[in-house]
């Protein structure tokens, strides 16, 4: 057998993926049994190992020799770890100069991951080619024995996924508990040979442990001397957020983000608990307990999530840390104060129209058909002057009707005074006078045919240019005059804002024409008549200009805002939605 390297081009070492030699992260748990175990069945073949090591790329797969060794022992090491390779997959190195001296031997070895490793044996003399195929043959042993503390590994990992399915598939979290402590507590009975076992779960509320569930029991008795003497282990673990022994009993506490929230405590009559156990309870916990512990925080009342929300910000607030969390805080504290502590002008808004201080309105004045219009909306107008006029025609026809009445009345009461007929002459003046009265009415409509403006002013309303010849009704409100000599602001103020407006209060407003500009103006009056405008309910509420007004035209429109008093931000902008909603509880009670 040769023990010395090709003369072909070498492949990269194996011991260039080991890393460094210090210890840096433990070693796997299955890989220093196997070492021993090896170097004892080399013992017993008469191969004497004085110390054994394994380097691999892994942490996890790394065994270094004692912390004893020599420097020799740990630079020969060095040095046959790079002369492995692919193809030199054995390397032989004395670590001593005398014929006493061990035979450092370096192999490689194929982890069950699939990744190479180095196994490295100190031979105590002799020394012969016998002892080396017996150390190149026992490997196959140890990479066996290696495979199979993997395969448990992951025998573990599979049945503890299998137990996670079927927590998750209960419907409640109480019952997802109570399914995975009866498994968990199954398992580790069958797996140990434990018969004794006994289980339980405290879900820890408010630093307190409290009896959640318990394997094979559905409820508990609180005052029973089993479940009181659990409950003080689990305080103390809850405590000391560590696991704790005390005697035949086992508290494991299960913490999330530094704080206990749940402990498992664990019951068994056997002098000392098994090392396999409880890694099966240790790893079946870390499993489920996240998910029973977002299943009971789902299942709590809204006043609970609440108070852990309230509970969790205030330790952000207090605690160490979290500046955004003060940040934010102190802003919301300044946005609150201006909010509630800062006081401002409480206006009332409402829309405006702006109206001649005196106004009077151009009805017509008997049924008739429009002849003529002679002024449109916003013309000026003198008093006296003819807005327009209705048609005459028929007015006329009945005062020639009745002119000619009147004249044959006169002349039958001549005839009859002639004859000197009393009775025909009282019939007669009747007639006449009859006639007269008609042909009076029907002159005195004909001199209304026109209307005239009464007064110096706006013409506001009335634009019937393009109705000439349609008919009008008696009284029908043909112009709206507005007098050019003062002007008075009309607001509309809804129903619920009416109450705090009272006469002499100021205010401000701003027209659609003029948006730039605000003017000044003094509540002068409050009608108690209510109106509806844009299907809103709201009274009639005029003021007067405080100051110089602007240009004006009777018509225009704006917006305006009474200052009825002072409140805080919070009440002006909730006023409106408090206000609707104590009325519709007043409405519902």
């Amino acid at each position: 057998m040769s023990m010395q390297a090709s003369d072909r081009q070498p492949r990269p070492p194996l011991a260039a993926l080991a890393g460094p030699a210090g210890p840096a992260v433990p070693p796997d748990a299955g890989l220093a049994p196997a070492l021993e175990a090896w170097r004892s069945r080399l013992a017993a073949a008469g191969v004497s190992c004085s110390a054994v090591a394994f380097s691999s790329a892994d942490p996890q797969w790394t065994h270094h020799f004692a912390a004893d060794a020599t420097t020799t022992l740990d630079e020969v090491w060095t040095d046959l770890r790079t002369r492995v390779s692919a193809d030199n997959p054995v390397a032989l190195g004395k670590l001593g100069t005398t014929a006493g001296a061990d035979l450092l031997m370096a192999t490689s070895l194929l982890l069950p991951n699939g990744q190479p490793g180095i196994v490295g044996a100190a031979l105590q003399p002799p020394h012969n080619e016998r002892a080396i195929q017996l150390v190149l043959l026992s490997l196959g042993w140890l990479q066996l024995a290696l495979a199979a503390a993997s395969l448990a590994h992951n025998q573990r990992a599979a049945q503890l996924l299998e137990l996670l399915g079927h927590v998750a598939s209960q419907r409640e979290g109480r019952a997802a508990a109570q399914d995975w402590i009866n498994r968990s507590a199954a398992w580790v009975r069958e797996a140990q040979q434990v018969d004794d076992l006994s289980l339980s779960l405290f879900e820890v509320r408010d630093g307190s442990p409290r009896w959640w569930v318990g394997a094979d029991t559905a409820w508990a008795e609180a005052a029973a001397a089993a479940l009181q003497a659990a409950g003080d282990l689990a305080a103390g673990a809850s405590v000391e957020m560590q696991e704790v022994r005390d005697g035949p009993w086992w508290a494991l506490p299960l913490l999330d983000d530094g704080e206990p929230t749940a402990v498992l405590v664990a019951h068994s009559a056997a002098a000392s608990w098994p090392p396999e156990a409880l890694a099966i309870l240790r790893g079946s916990a870390a499993l489920a307990e996240p998910l029973l512990r977002r299943w009971r925080e789902a299942e709590a009342s809204l006043p609970r999530h609440a108070w852990r929300a309230t509970r969790a910000g205030w330790r952000k607030l207090t605690g160490p840390g979290h500046l955004t969390w003060k940040a934010g805080a102190a802003v919301l504290l300044a946005v609150a104060g201006v909010l509630l502590l800062w006081p401002v002008p409480d206006r009332v808004t409402a829309n405006l129209v702006i109206e001649g201080r005196v106004r009077q309105v151009v009805t017509a004045p008997f049924e008739g058909f429009i002849a003529r219009v002679l002024v449109r909306p916003g013309e000026r107008v003198t008093r006296g002057q003819v807005l327009a006029a209705l048609d005459e025609r028929n007015l006329k026809l009945e005062q020639g009707k009745h002119r000619s009445e009147r004249d044959q009345a006169a002349g039958k009461l001549r005839q009859a005074m002639a004859e000197r007929d009393a009775s025909a002459m009282a019939l007669a003046a009747a007639e006449q006078h009859q006639a007269e009265a008609q042909l009076a009415l029907v002159e005195a409509r004909l001199e209304r045919a026109a209307l005239l403006a009464p007064l110096d002013g706006l013409v506001v309303s009335g634009d019937w240019a393009q109705q000439i010849g349609g008919p009008v009704e008696t009284g029908k409100e043909m112009f709206e005059i507005a007098a050019t000599d003062g002007y008075r602001v009309v607001l509309h103020v809804t129903d619920h804002d009416i109450a705090r407006v009272r006469v002499g209060q100021t205010g401000a407003l701003r027209l659609t024409g003029q948006p730039h500009a605000s003017h000044a103006f003094r509540v002068s009056n409050v009608t108690a008549t209510a109106s509806v405008q844009d299907a809103t309910n709201g009274f009639r509420v005029e003021a007067a200009w405080d100051g110089p007004s602007p240009s004006l035209s009777p018509g225009m429109q704006g917006v305006g805002k009474i200052v009825v008093g002072e409140a805080n931000l919070l009440t002006i902008w909730t006023r409106s939605s408090i206000d609707w909603l104590q009325l519709k509880l007043w409405t519902w009670w």
